[in-house]
């Protein structure tokens, strides 16, 4: 039998009309090497491959509605293609009926929408491997064969409904009624199985409210699965603690709710305290000890939980600081816990599992109550004095095994741990996590923001920034002014910084008169670079006084790079602070990026040069493709080739880091020719069996602009790939400058005379000025995707965009907008006349076997909607 994982699996079709749903189906196929995949978004247009007699070996169909279209359908690409072939169908509302279908039988495995890949992918992997082990039967006996399996199918559901450990329930969505259990459910509830089918399912699920069993319904209908902590009651009156999992399912043709219930175990009890634990440090809107009391209640079913607090002060009784009640709210309000209370502030453990009612140190209002489990445990501070108590109780006795024991240690720590925070802010001690005169994060928090951000830029092969930001002449205006207008100072800084960055970006007073920033997401240090220029600007407005003075303020900066400069957090802020003191030393009111002159830099300067020669040669580049779209249809138009190093041992590195080098090294003009012989012979593969001539645009280095042969050398990697030059776009990029490379604007004419198009890059960014754009021979610019973000947010920059289309389409150029990201911006864009876009909301740059996946999808989309479909 071959793999179900191997090549060569035939065609596969998928007809759907959620386009979430058509995606999630095409990448599971794309990931069992079919050969081909066809896409349809409803049956009419299916029917179309059949009339052009494509074989099929595999299928996704959706039911909808009435469901007789999609039946007659199956059918039909059954006795076409001469042989029993798999097809899983896709229920796409829950309540639907079949009409006079009837149940299909030509259908041989179900999914539910919305699509989930898991789900999708194990019914994919199970229906290959069915088809692998079952010989070709005729078209006659398809009818008789699936009536078969159908039996058999449930033959095999019964005996695994009823021979499960878990109780099991098949409820009807609408009404909530059972439709079937299993016999572990009628065994262990003890309610006969006529009085549980037919009965309401919520009655079996308690301590689930009202507006929770709404937001059940809703994540049912959104995501198909849910997953809760409830209680379960028995036929005796008393009740034991279950983890609930709902689930969306197909039975007998109708979509229905299958519940399993499992009863918490010794170690599902302690990961279950973990859990909530975890759940409490997520939490920000409410209170800690609030949130850890609720989280005790719900581990393990208590009907009282009461956190209790020594005060610091010389009170003559604990304080109660949270506490959760299931019934009557008020009756243990006046309970004092006397006997028991002292034991345990005494640091004494007292847990009584059963009959607990009945112990002579239990306080009499809880004996009044009768509950059968209280415990009391002493909260410990950090000298291990007790500082506080926990007061637990439920009408139900408990057994106390090892993981309960483990699980009330663990939040009886974590309600100390807040407790000791309590405290520390109550004396003053804690130094928290805000600055109290600006409100921006201090320097702990600072720090830990930036050792996240390292890690996460770690995993992308991003780069980001860090920026030290010191007021110039601080001490004297505080010396001169007053610590009052110093403050003033301080809060506009705050303002201003913040104002000049992302929401997505930190910035914190680190100490005194300094601010740190860290500019997470970085494409290019030019970036970096301009938001530092427009923070010197910023803070050059004159701060107004409330006496009707006005104050200037001057700032000086320091930048560094992760990963170019260091690997870890204390190493990128020592950088930056010794760039900040450069820009000082310059003269104020400027901003300098750090510069490495290590014995150690120049190493790893050194050893990275080598690989990037070695991955030349050994075939470590890349060069990856993203799509450019036409702003009215969405359709794909054309795609940029794009750089990228994938090293053996180190991964993917990212470009920032390694084409500066290359530029520097002079590497970068034998692979800037490699790429663009690449790109061009791709783009001439792609024309020829897909029939698009889909513009190809290739960046140039300004060292590759200045070698002398440059269009003799694209005009022979164009005969030798055979691309035609109307295809090719060279891009180049703003900031370069006639005056910095000779004969600039002959060689762009020569390319243009080849047939190649020209785009000026990252338009907005450079120092151009009008007349060097207007003698510029440029076809098309590139608004960078340093505007086009902040579209949205910073009106500034929407009126850059503007004027640029204006602008462009006054000098007859066409505008390409990178970085669309949303729908805002790609809404906003397209009214303002944005000719073509390009960006991570239709695409992500993509390989050379993705970006022929892409083609073949788009080819077989009739009445396409363009990339994003």
């Amino acid at each position: 039998m071959s793999t179900v994982f191997g090549e060569g699996q035939g065609a596969a079709l998928i007809v759907a009309s959620d386009r979430n749903d058509r995606r999630v189906l095409f990448d599971v196929l794309d990931q069992q090497a079919f050969d081909e995949i066809y896409s349809a978004k409803d049956v009419s247009q299916a029917r179309e491959f059949l009339d052009q007699g494509i074989r099929i070996d595999f299928a996704f169909v959706e039911f909808v509605e009435e469901a007789d279209a999609a039946v007659a359908f199956c059918n039909d690409l059954l006795a076409a293609v001469q042989h029993r072939i798999p097809i899983v169908g896709i229920v796409a509302t829950p309540g639907g009926n079949w009409g006079s279908a009837g149940l299909p039988t030509c259908v041989t495995d179900w999914l539910v929408c919305p699509v989930r890949p898991g789900d999708a992918q194990a019914r994919l992997k199970t229906a290959l491997a069915e088809r692998e082990e079952a010989p070709p039967r005729p078209p006659t006996a398809v009818s008789a064969a699936a009536a078969a399996a159908v039996a058999a199918v449930a033959d095999r559901y019964r005996f695994a409904f009823d021979g499960s450990l878990d109780e099991l329930a098949l409820v009807e969505p609408a009404s909530g009624r059972i439709l079937d259990v299993n016999d572990t459910f009628v065994h262990r509830s003890g309610y006969p199985r006529a009085r549980l089918v037919g009965s309401d399912i919520n009655g079996f699920d308690f301590l689930v409210p009202a507006e929770r069993r709404q937001e059940i319904a809703a994540q049912l209908e959104s995501e198909s699965s849910v997953q809760m902590r409830a209680r379960k009651p028995r036929a005796d009156g008393g009740w034991y603690a279950v983890d609930v999992s709902i689930r969306n399912a197909v039975h007998e043709g109708r979509v229905v709710q299958f519940y399993t219930f499992r009863e918490i175990g010794e170690l599902s009890r302690l990961q279950a305290a973990i859990a909530a634990l975890l759940e409490v440090g997520r939490g920000e809107s409410r209170d800690t000890a609030e949130a850890i009391v609720q989280g005790m209640a719900q581990w393990l079913g208590f009907d009282l939980v009461l956190a209790l607090e020594v005060p610091v002060d010389a009170a003559p009784e604990p304080s109660q600081v949270a506490a959760f009640r299931r019934f009557d709210v008020d009756a243990d309000a006046g309970a004092t816990h006397e006997a028991m209370l002292r034991q345990v502030l005494g640091g004494e453990e007292v847990i009584l599992p059963a009959q607990a009612w009945s112990s002579p140190i239990v306080d009499p209002v809880l004996r009044e109550r009768r509950y059968e489990f209280i415990a009391g445990l002493p909260v410990g501070g950090e000298r291990e004095e007790s500082i506080g108590a926990l007061i637990l109780a439920r009408r139900d006795a408990l057994a106390v095994d090892p993981s309960v024991q483990a699980g009330l240690h663990l939040f009886a720590r974590a309600l100390g741990a807040e407790f000791e925070l309590r405290r520390a802010r109550a004396q003053g001690r804690a130094e928290g996590l805000r600055d109290p005169l600006t409100g921006l994060p201090n320097r702990l928090l600072f720090n830990d923001r930036l050792n996240s951000a390292i890690a996460e830029a770690h995993r992308g092969g991003e780069m980001l920034a860090v920026v030290f930001v010191d007021v110039d002449r601080f001490k004297t205006i505080n010396d001169s002014l007053g610590h009052a207008v110093g403050d003033q100072v301080l809060i506009a800084v705050a303002r201003r910084l913040r104002s000049s960055v992302r929401s997505t970006d930190t910035v914190a007073r680190y100490a005194g008169d300094e601010f740190t920033l860290i500019l997470r997401h970085i494409v290019q240090r030019e970036d970096v670079l301009r938001i530092a220029e427009k923070i010197v600007r910023a803070m050059e407005v004159p701060l107004q006084l409330p006496d009707g003075l006005e104050l200037s303020i001057t700032t000086s900066l320091g930048l560094s790079f992760y990963p170019d400069d260091a690997a870890d957090a204390e190493r990128l802020l020592k950088q930056a602070d010794v760039a900040m003191y450069s820009a000082k030393g310059m003269g104020r009111n400027n901003f300098q990026a750090y510069v490495a002159v290590s014995e150690e830099s120049h190493r790893q300067r050194l050893a990275l040069e080598a690989k990037l020669r070695q991955a030349e040669r050994n075939g470590e580049l890349r060069v990856f493709y993203q799509p450019q779209v036409d702003a009215r249809s969405e359709d794909i138009i054309g795609m940029e080739a794009l750089l990228r190093w994938e090293h053996p041992e180190l991964g993917m590195i990212s470009p920032g880091f390694f084409v500066p080098l290359a530029e520097e090294t002079g590497l970068i003009i034998s692979i800037g020719e490699w790429v663009l012989r690449a790109a061009c012979k791709e783009a001439r593969r792609w024309c020829q069996e897909h029939g698009l001539a889909l513009r190809l645009g290739v960046n140039l280095s300004p060292l590759q602009l200045r070698q002398p042969h440059l269009v003799r050398t694209v005009a022979t990697v164009l005969r030798e790939t055979g691309l035609d030059p109307h295809q090719l776009d060279l891009e180049v990029t703003e900031s370069i400058s006639a005056k910095t490379i000779p004969n600039l604007i002959e060689t762009l004419n020569g390319l243009r005379d080849l047939g190649c198009g020209i785009s000026l890059d990252d338009f907005g960014t450079g120092q151009s000025s009008l007349d060097y754009i207007r003698r510029f021979p440029a076809d098309r610019i590139k608004i960078d995707q340093a505007f086009v973000r902040n579209i949205g947010l910073d009106p500034d920059d929407e009126a850059i965009v503007r004027a640029t289309l204006s602008m462009a389409h006054d000098l007859n150029c066409k505008v390409v907008a990178e970085g669309v990201e949303t729908e805002q911006h790609f809404e906003f864009l397209r009214e303002e006349g944005c000719d073509e876009l390009q960006g991570f909301l239709f695409c992500r740059p993509l390989s050379v076997a993705s970006f022929d996946n892409l083609l073949k999808e788009r080819a077989r989309q009739l009445g396409t909607l363009g990339v994003r479909a």
